[in-house]
């Protein structure tokens, strides 16, 4: 075992990163006497070396491979190799957080290794159990959504499945519904009816072990015809209560059924909801409160509109919460893009909660161009395929974020990491974005080049590790930093 040390270089070809666990995996090629070894290394957050790994793919050169695969499906990690000229073949290399070796298979096919990401992103996993839902058309009356549990056969070998249960929701109306939690115990859902007498928004507790329903909850008051749009919930095993949070949208603003909306208000407002709810499902408080967006809408722009996404929901007490969102603008019909990041907290007080937000500060407004126009670069947005999906795009993560993280410093003033993604040169750029002398200012602290790969990892605070590739890709660096 390596001694402490705040900088790592090692050789290692075509080298890549992740985090899980709370380590950091490198992992990537060497050439040994003709062969190519794949070689996976673990640190601890103080960049001690803890275990790593190699797998000899034989007599080849990386180039003869596409970028390495990962993930850490079912809470493994698994890399996959495909030589660039036989696509429907893969290798896969299985190991567990500690490197050691779970499982190999060559020449499999790669359909069927990906298969899973047919099903979209409607997928939930929970250690070896998997919960996809799936919908068919079936009259005039919308879809039907079926709600699967799955457990993996053999962990030793590539992921089949073994069929456990199966939940038929009522066929009538449904808009949506998402896996958004599981556990050992439950599965919740939550679910848009968005006619007929079950109208409205539902968080639903599945038994994890049956699939039988336990509780539906309607996040509406009965005979309240407003949409009440999860944006983000908390599970609290310790009371088994769930914690809801989201915005309220009356029915002129959006119509699901026939598509249609009219955001104008939404520049100038915006009501959010907290609905809390015990372990059998009854409603224990509802608030709602109007916040003002503190933006001068730009009416140059038609579609101009603000969206508020709530990306961090957190419990710091039995009774208070923590919540960063994200305010999105609308300048296209079907495009939301990233504007900046605002801090709320959330107590209670003599009629229910009260919401306080920071002071709103323009994060995007720093940093040129950092949503960027350019053709096929999605960073930073969430691309609709019409009106339809915007409940999707106030709870769903975003895939390509710019943003890394977001905080309050010790004033407390608001700080935010953020990146910027070019791909015409393949390029990105990390910035710093603080409240300094002459207002909001931002830092660029770190850039890769063309050919080389950069990742970030924060710890607490304002320190990271950084992971950085030389020009050639033949080399890695990981490094402690503070900013």
């Amino acid at each position: 075992m390596a001694g402490k040390s705040q900088n790592i270089k090692r050789d290692l070809l075509q080298a890549n990163s992740l985090l899980y666990k709370q380590s950091v995996y490198v992992y990537g090629y060497e050439t040994q006497k003709n062969n190519l070894v794949f070689k996976c290394f673990s640190y601890s957050s103080n960049l001690q070396i803890k275990d790593s790994a190699e797998f000899n793919l034989g007599k080849h050169a990386p180039s003869d491979f596409l970028e390495i695969s990962a993930d850490t499906l079912h809470e493994v990690l698994n890399f996959y190799f495909q030589i660039s000229d036989q696509k429907n073949v893969v290798t896969l290399l299985r190991l567990n957080k500690q490197l050691e070796k779970i499982c190999s298979t060559e020449n499999y096919d790669a359909n069927h290794i990906n298969s899973i990401s047919a099903f979209d992103d409607e997928t939930y996993s929970f250690k070896e159990d998997l919960y996809i839902i799936k919908t068919n058309q079936t009259d005039t009356a919308g879809k039907q959504f079926y709600l699967s549990k799955y457990h993996v056969q053999n962990m030793a070998k590539p992921f089949e499945y073994d069929f456990k249960w199966q939940f038929a929701f009522e066929k009538k109306h449904i808009h949506r519904a998402s896996i958004v939690y599981a556990d050992s115990n439950y599965v919740m859902i939550y679910a848009h009816v968005f006619d007929g007498i079950k109208k409205g928004q539902w968080i639903l507790r599945i038994n994890a072990n049956t699939g039988e329903l336990i509780k539906g909850t309607k996040l509406n008051p009965k005979g309240d015809d407003r949409l009440f749009l999860m944006s983000n919930m908390i599970y609290t095993k310790k009371t088994d209560g769930i914690d809801v949070i989201g915005s309220i949208y009356t029915p002129d603003m959006i119509d699901f059924k026939d598509k249609k909306s009219n955001f104008v208000n939404l520049s100038k407002q915006n009501k959010l909801f907290l609905v809390c709810i015990d372990n059998k499902g009854e409603i224990t408080s509802r608030a709602e409160k109007l916040v003002a967006l503190p933006i001068q809408t730009n009416t140059g722009k038609l579609l101009m509109s603000y969206h508020v996404k709530i990306r961090e929901f957190k419990k710091t007490s039995l009774t208070d919460f923590d919540v960063w969102t994200d305010l999105y603008e609308r300048t296209e019909p079907n495009i939301l893009s990233y504007y900046s990041s605002w801090h709320f907290n959330i107590k209670p007080d003599d009629v229910d909660y009260a919401i306080t937000p920071s002071k709103f500060l323009v994060s995007t407004k720093t940093v040129p161009k950092l949503i960027s126009s350019e053709k096929g670069n999605t960073y930073g947005k969430f691309i609709m395929n019409d009106i339809g999906d915007y409940d999707k795009f106030k709870y769903k993560k975003l895939l390509n974020s710019v943003v890394i993280k977001t905080d309050n410093n010790d004033v407390p003033d608001p700080y935010y990491i953020l990146k910027k993604v070019t791909l015409s040169n393949v390029t990105k750029n990390y910035y710093y974005v603080f409240v300094g002398k002459k207002g909001l200012e931002s830092k660029e602290f770190l850039k890769s080049e063309q050919g080389q790969k950069a990742n970030l990892y924060f710890l607490k605070g304002l320190n990271y590790i950084s992971f950085t590739t030389n020009s050639a890709n033949s080399e890695f660096e990981l490094k402690l930093n503070a900013l």
